[in-house]
């Protein structure tokens, strides 16, 4: 921003000798700099004073001659360049004589102090059209019979003041000191009699008639600063031809200034979203005003110190700007530099615009997003370079970490007269924001305090959201499956949960699979303890990836982006009751910002009876960093080879999804599955039966039964087993079955054990093994059930109904038992060993030996396939025996 301030020294340019380099020119220095106001009320257009006196002896007699003058003027102190007319270097001519700049750009007087002078010579100071670059201001006056300039900046780096300096000024003029005056209202017609030209200046003369006039209306040029009780302090630096580069300081304080309660101050606030839209990526228009008293009997309006707002419950970050966006760095910015900002222009965010009384145009630049750094993840920068001024204004945003609603704050601002500062934050797809969720009216609350320590005005601005009103409910879409279904093989298994954007978010997930789609858990090691609790987990527990995407509107942000850390799911322990579970890691990585590791576990159950599993994920997190995670796609991928295994059946099964919202919402969305192929599958397993002991009539043996079986067979899918017409069950042996409440609470009566079992799966490490019971069935079925229950990495329950049969037309009844249920998984092998003797179950109707003992099997595949035969069961009947056993 063109800012002009009111200082001058006054410094000539005559010659260009200079003393011999040899010469001792340690006696340089600048003896005295003050500073002074002709009224020390804030906002004043009063007039500013600076002087300044340089000892230039040298040693040998000599006088050093001055090269360089630079004042540092107190911030705050504002002059308007368009108060009056601009003289142009041509115009200032290149001698006192031809000098003819307009009276009207006369801005003040500078008496300067010169060796080569014996007395004072008055110049009239000139508002100078500047050139460019850095320079926002410049002032012209003759020295002697040469022209000189004084250049103006902004110090950028510090305080946004301005320092005025001579540069290269001419060695003959022997520059000693300098009283320089800046008017306050400079066509006022008390400066009527100082109003000379250069030649009238160099002869001493005043004006024809005593008087001048500037022959335009007075209007204020220069504003005393508006905050008070602080010391104004004013610095002078200058070096020599003889030492160039080596300056000699002197700075001192004047004021302070006081009557801040006089100041006006009267902001307004209003913003409004770039799309009325309930849940929709949203950008902002900002506008604030500051009305500013520009009369020549007025005083300046106080300058703005703090901006601080506070967007409406339920705006928030839109996780999709992330996208794509990159950060603009403190050297980038140029903050607290000179240097001219260049942020990425992916880092771009909006424009802002500067409505400054001092400047001739408007002041344009843009808002960037800030480099994150720990505690600080969101931020921005004003980033504006024109007309000479350089601004990089830190913005600090803070995001409530529970409803992630935003305040915004810009603190200790520059002390710079602003009508008008207007933002515009861009909209569309990528926007930075996201509007509420309900229609209504909100309010954005605004404080604004000013540097003259008055109050802060604070109000209230409303914003109307009243389209996309029809948001709510929760119809989730769901597409799972296997890549390749061909039945009893391995395959890539996907998932993609799907939420459109007007719905209430996903909360948690229920996922349900299909009997038979397994994993083969066996040989992965499980991610436990603490690795599991954070997520840092070996790879060789690695299963699979995530991928998620969240944010609002049509183009929602997914993670991971390219070039950030991957996802991964890995295979845990024991969690929550479940013998397993997922541990899924999600790095929070999006355009600039890292919000570190996202760690959400599922505990995998397995139907004991029927062996299908079910993922029931932890709550999904719902706001990170004070941004919502507006879940809009979440799909998993589990790709480990060798470890999502097909059902071996090819009926038509559903893979079901039970999703929640953080309101209490629920809903279920289903995909479908087939395997395929099943037929082509062989199903060829083998039974071995054999009775021990208790040959004799009345005897109870013991009776094992191994089923075993190639991999890459179907699954049994039931098995039916009836024994010879010599078997029966000894009832007096089963007077106290385990009723389903003891056996759901693993507390059966010993007397209701009637064996064991061992079962070996390819998809496990280790077997299963356990108890087999005599279990009621509660009145279902004529007898109690048998059930082996088995325990291992899983606890499975396989449950055989045991009942009587004989054939059409014959009295003679066997006992049959019927497995109607097995599970679709694979078992190498199943054996079973029931106890004979005072515990066992079965009783002899006949001697064992008097004949072979066959039972009728019956076992169906999974497929479809059946395979019976005539079991011939083992017995420890002697072979070579001639003599027939009695009946």
């Amino acid at each position: 921003m063109r800012r002009l301030l009111a200082s001058l020294l006054g410094c000539v340019v005559v010659g260009l000798s200079a003393a011999p380099a040899s010469a001792d020119f340690r006696e340089y220095e600048v003896l005295s700099a003050e500073g002074s106001l002709s009224s020390y009320q804030a906002g004043a257009h009063a007039d500013f004073t600076t002087s300044f006196k340089i000892k230039a002896e040298l040693g040998d007699g000599d006088v050093a001659q001055t090269r360089d003058v630079i004042i540092g003027l107190p911030p705050g102190l504002i002059g308007n360049l368009n108060a009056v007319p601009k003289c142009t270097v041509e115009e200032l001519g290149p001698d006192a004589s031809s000098s003819h700049c307009p009276i009207a750009s006369q801005v003040g007087i500078t008496v300067l102090d010169l060796e080569n002078r014996p007395a004072p010579s008055t110049q009239p100071l000139y508002n100078m059209v500047p050139p460019g670059g850095d320079i926002v201001a410049r002032f012209g006056f003759m020295a002697g019979v040469h022209p000189a300039v004084v250049n103006v900046r902004v110090r950028s780096e510090t305080d946004y003041g301005v320092t005025a300096t001579v540069e290269g000024a001419a060695a003959a003029a022997g520059l000693r000191g300098a009283t320089t005056t800046i008017w306050g209202v400079p066509a006022s017609p008390i400066h009527d009699a100082e109003r000379i030209t250069p030649a009238e200046g160099n002869n001493n003369e005043s004006p024809p008639g005593g008087k001048r006039s500037a022959g335009i209306p007075p209007a204020p040029f220069l504003s005393n600063p508006t905050r008070c009780g602080v010391p104004l302090t004013i610095s002078v630096t200058a070096d020599s031809y003889q030492a160039p580069g080596v300056f000699s300081t002197k700075s001192s304080s004047f004021g302070p200034l006081g009557g801040c309660g006089k100041l006006d101050f009267k902001p307004s606030f209003s913003v409004s979203p770039t799309t009325h839209e309930a849940a929709a990526p949203t950008g902002l228009d900002i506008d604030l005003k500051v009305p500013q008293d520009e009369t020549e009997a007025g005083r300046a309006t106080s300058q703005l110190k703090d901006a601080r707002v506070v967007f409406p419950e339920g705006m928030t970050i839109a996780s999709g700007a992330a996208d794509g966006l990159e950060a603009c760095s403190v050297a980038e910015a140029g903050y607290q530099s000179r240097t001219p900002g260049h942020c990425p222009p992916a880092s771009k965010l909006g424009t802002v615009e500067f409505d400054v009384p001092a400047l001739e145009r408007v002041i344009e630049g843009a808002i960037y997003q800030r480099t994150p750094e720990p505690g600080h993840l969101f931020r921005v920068w004003i980033v504006a370079d024109e007309l000479g001024a350089h601004i990089a204004l830190p913005g600090e945003i803070n995001l409530d970490p529970l409803t992630g609603r935003i305040t915004t704050s810009f603190l200790d601002n520059p002390q710079v007269p602003v009508r008008e500062i207007r933002l515009h934050i861009f909209g569309g797809p990528r926007a930075p924001l996201a509007t509420p969720s309900a229609c209504g009216t909100y309010a954005t609350h605004w404080e604004l305090a000013p540097w003259s320590g008055q109050q802060t005005v604070v109000g209230d601005a409303p914003m109307t959201i009243d389209t996309g009103c029809d948001t709510g409910g929760l119809r989730p879409h769901l597409s799972a499956g296997t890549l390749n279904p061909r039945a009893g093989s391995f395959s890539t298994f996907t998932l993609d949960l799907m939420r459109q954007a007007k719905e209430q978010n996903i909360s948690g997930l229920q996922v349900a699979l299909p009997p038979g789609l397994l994993a083969k858990l066996a040989g992965v090691p499980l991610c436990e303890g603490a690795a599991a609790a954070h997520g840092t987990c070996s790879s060789a527990s690695l299963v699979g990836s995530v991928s998620v995407a969240a944010g609002p509107g049509s183009t929602p942000l997914w993670i991971p982006q390219p070039g950030k850390s991957p996802t991964a799911i890995y295979l845990g322990g024991q969690y929550k009751g479940a013998p397993y579970s997922l541990v899924i890691s999600v790095p929070a990585q999006a355009g600039p910002f890292d919000l570190g590791m996202v760690t959400v576990r599922s505990a995998i159950r397995v139907d004991p009876e029927t062996a299908q599993v079910s993922i029931d994920s932890d709550p999904l997190p719902q706001i990170l960093e004070g941004v919502p995670i507006s879940y809009r796609v979440i799909h998993a991928q589990v790709d480990r080879p060798n470890f999502t295994l097909n059902a071996t059946s090819c009926k038509s099964a559903r893979i079901k999804a039970r999703v929640s919202s953080p309101g209490g919402a629920s809903a279920t969305a289903e995909s479908g599955y087939q395997a395929t192929d099943c037929a082509k599958l062989a199903y060829n397993p083998k039974l071995s039966m054999k009775l021990k002991g208790g040959v004799r009539r009345t005897g109870h043996p013991a009776l094992s039964a191994v089923l075993s079986q190639k991999r890459g067979e179907a699954n049994n899918a039931a098995a039916a087993v009836i024994l010879p017409s010599s078997e029966f069950i000894d009832q007096g042996h089963i007077s106290n079955p385990c009723t389903r409440v003891q056996f759901n609470a693993n507390a059966c009566p010993p007397n209701s054990i009637l064996g064991k079992a061992r079962a070996f799966s390819p998809l496990l490490d280790d077997p299963l093994e356990g108890p087999v019971y005599f279990r009621s069935n509660g009145g279902d079925r004529e007898l109690p059930d048998i059930v082996a229950d088995l325990h291992g990495p899983l606890h499975i329950v396989v449950v055989g109904y045991v009942d009587s049969v004989s054939k059409k037309g014959s009295e003679i009844s066997r006992t049959r038992t019927r497995f109607v249920n097995l599970p679709d998984a694979p078992v190498s092998k199943f054996t079973m060993r029931l106890f004979g003797g005072k515990r066992g179950l079965l009783v002899n109707s006949t001697n064992l030996c008097a004949r072979p003992q066959k039972a009728a099997i019956e076992l169906r595949g999974q497929n479809g396939k059946i395979r019976r035969q005539n079991l011939k069961i083992s017995t420890p009947c002697g072979k070579k025996s001639k003599r027939r056993p009695r009946s």
